[in-house]
């Protein structure tokens, strides 16, 4: 087991390709023999790059009138030298253009994308690693709207630095006198000062050019912006520097910023900041989390503006713990409203709204700012605001760790961006709870708590370098007043002591229920899910683990489970073909994609042996980490099971039986359970 390796691989979301498009590698054959840029300049639009070299580049890439998708290759880090960047531009005749870029790794230098054509241009940014260590003019992350139409998509990116100036943010998004409709999505951004700096994290810039007003929508939701920025952690403008009126929609739902301190000296930033010059934000501000600041969410005008500008739209169910809660001038104050929001300030410029909680916000801590079981945000936010935004903003329904927006009884959400209920932990077997073939668990999510629906997942070795232990075997959960507890299916096979299981204990509400095999559902190896959560949505995220109690005869299965999609829904089978048993009960959990949650599919370029590896920033160099592994059936049945296992650096999925190319696994990682496990050594949340 000690031996096990394998190449790196992450599921990549790209855009669509052409007919004749080709998937090229670079180093490979011509015309990406030579250069990057030369590959890039021989590839024909459409064509997709594959960087496959752990070399740095030291190269500046510009990607001008391309429609291209440029990204690191299975198996390799693909990372520019210091101070090199990628520019992606246009010239003023150029028609519609689609490109993406994505795992590539970035130290002083920068992604500058600008639209100057006439049609349509589609962006596609993600996944992108950028840290600077000495000062620069430009942005880590720029995104350009100036003619036409741009569809931007900047989304689970890191960056880590300075902003260049007062008026520049690490992740930059302008629009000058062009339509710009931009997801700027689940973003890790951080400064890497100890004290506040100007600027923004993240920087939403809308300006009128040559008389033309800019519009569309900018959506940012699921973004952690850490560290003091004067100008705000998320900052929405409109027309600086220009006097003419623009007008759009700024969306802003589920972010959390934690700035340096909450002083009334006003030195260690703020959070969430709208401001206007002569024209209109269309805003809503809705479940995000402000910590540590000073002013927690504001909305001004800019010096010397005009009469008509307004800020309209909902400031609703935030978690803000600041000096000043909510700041507004005067003239913004009717159209800009504010309710439901637990504030734990000392000041604010406004009255709050009528269901507003003023009191402590009981988080974790203020640098990991989730609730305590006992915060008074729980199930305390005005749902229909939020699920009525959700829906037509056409927003995930996620909270700020990816994980599932509505869960709980009643299903009420929470104030804030993060929705409390989930639990992930280790059950390691021992002579003193092991019985027969089971083993029972004590965690206080499981206790007395009849209906949960766990999952759980084999690890091999949890994390520790001096070896494992192999569980091989089909297994299932069942309770017994007061404990669950995990048992062979195999009922003669004796549970062995030191096995590892990852369990998921994920809180009630929708996406986690139990599926019982009937005649209605059940046909040869499978039966099929029928529930909101999964039908007609193919993209799903979805776990299983064997339920022995919710069956209604208690049968065995002693065979290996997974997960299929076909015919508008999702399926569960016995991966080996063995026919499905009636009435067999299961656990299951579903949530649509997010970056921690996410689809795994092996390769050629990723697959060693029985091995595939899992690159994610919360499992890299993270042997506490607990994955949460379901297999898919693919075109091949599987004989055996599979396990997580740590190796040194990286976690890894292994299969008993082998793994095939193409196969695929769904993966969760819990960030609550992550940050549990390593960051509250630090107790601020910088190091």
């Amino acid at each position: 087991m000690s031996s096990r390796l394998s190449v790196f691989f992450l599921a990549l979301v790209t855009l669509p390709i052409t007919a004749n498009a080709v998937v090229r590698t670079w180093p490979g054959t011509a015309p990406c023999t030579g250069t990057l840029q030369a590959c890039i300049d021989g590839a024909t639009n459409g064509d997709e790059i594959r960087i496959a070299t752990n070399t740095a580049i030291a190269e500046d890439i510009s990607l001008y009138d391309r429609s291209l998708t440029l990204s690191g290759a299975d198996g390799y880090t693909a990372a520019f030298g210091s101070g090199h960047w990628l520019s992606i531009t246009s010239s003023s005749i150029a028609g519609n253009l689609q490109i993406s870029v994505s795992r590539l790794n970035f130290t002083d230098g920068y992604v500058f994308s600008n639209y100057n054509g006439t049609g349509t241009a589609t962006y596609d940014l993600r996944e992108l690693n950028l840290t600077r260590v000495g000062s620069d003019v430009y942005n880590f992350i720029e995104l350009d709207a100036n003619h036409g139409t741009v569809n931007a998509t900047i989304y689970n990116n890191r960056v880590s630095g300075v902003p260049s100036s007062l008026n520049r943010g690490l992740i930059h998004v302008s629009n000058s006198g062009a339509v710009l409709n931009a997801s700027v999505y689940f973003n890790h951004v951080t400064s890497s000062s100890a004290s506040s700096v100007s600027g923004a994290g993240i920087f939403v810039d809308e300006i009128a050019a040559g008389g033309t007003g800019a519009s569309g929508t900018v959506k940012l939701h699921g973004n952690e912006v850490r560290g003091g920025f004067f100008r705000s952690g998320i900052y929405v403008s409109e027309g600086l520097f220009s006097s003419t009126v623009s007008s759009y929609s700024a969306r802003v739902y589920n972010n959390v910023v934690i700035c340096n301190d909450a002083s009334s000296a006003g030195t260690g930033g703020s959070g969430i900041g709208f401001v206007v010059n002569n024209g209109t934000i269309s805003a809503q501000a809705i479940n995000n989390t402000v910590s540590r600041c000073y002013h927690g969410i504001s909305a001004s005008q800019w010096s010397g503006g005009g009469g008509s500008a307004s800020i309209t739209g909902l400031i609703n169910n935030n978690v803000i713990a600041a000096y000043s809660g909510i700041d507004m001038v005067a003239t913004l104050i009717g159209p800009l409203t504010n309710d439901y929001n637990l504030i734990n300030a000392t000041t604010s410029s406004v009255g709050y709204g009528a269901h507003t909680i003023t009191a402590p916000a009981k988080l974790v801590l203020d640098t990991q700012p989730r609730l305590l079981a006992d915060s008074p945000a729980i199930n305390a936010a005005d749902g229909a605001t939020l699920g009525f935004g959700l829906i037509l903003n056409g927003l995930p329904v996620t909270d700020a760790d990816g994980l599932r927006r509505y869960k709980g009884t009643p299903a009420n959400p929470d104030i804030g961006a993060y929705e409390y209920g989930d639990v992930s932990f280790t059950h390691v077997t021992s002579s003193a709870n092991n019985s027969s073939n089971y083993s029972l668990m004590d965690n206080a999510a499981l206790d007395a708590n009849p209906a949960a629906a766990l999952i759980a997942t084999p690890n091999y070795n949890i994390g520790v370098s001096s070896g494992g232990t192999s569980y091989p075997h089909a297994f299932g959960a069942f309770y017994t007043s007061p404990s669950w507890a995990l048992f062979n299916q195999d009922f003669a096979t004796p549970m062995a002591a030191s096995v590892h299981f990852d369990v998921w204990a994920p809180a009630v509400g929708g996406g986690s229920f139990t599926h019982v095999t009937s005649a209605s559902t059940a046909s040869g190896f499978g039966t099929t899910i029928s529930d909101g959560s999964t039908d007609n949505l193919p993209d799903r995220i979805v776990l299983v683990t064997q339920n022995w109690s919710a069956g209604g005869a208690s049968l065995y299965n002693p065979h290996p489970v997974g997960v299929y999609y076909g015919g508008s829904k999702w399926h569960i089978a016995n991966i080996d073909g063995a026919t499905m048993p009636q009435p067999l009960g299961f656990n299951v959990y579903s949530q649509e994609a997010s970056p921690n949650a996410w689809r795994v599919t092996a390769s050629s370029g990723n697959l060693s042996g029985s091995s595939v590896q899992l690159r994610h920033p919360l499992l890299d160099n993270i042997p506490c980490a607990r994955p949460h592994v379901t297999r898919l059936l693919g075109a091949g049945l599987v004989s055996d099971q599979f396990d997580v296992d740590y190796n040194g650096a990286y976690w890894y999925i292994f299969g008993y039986s082998g793994i095939a190319v193409s196969e695929q696994f769904h993966v969760l990682v819990d960030p609550a359970q992550i940050f549990d496990c390593t960051d509250r050594i630090f107790a601020n949340g910088f190091q």
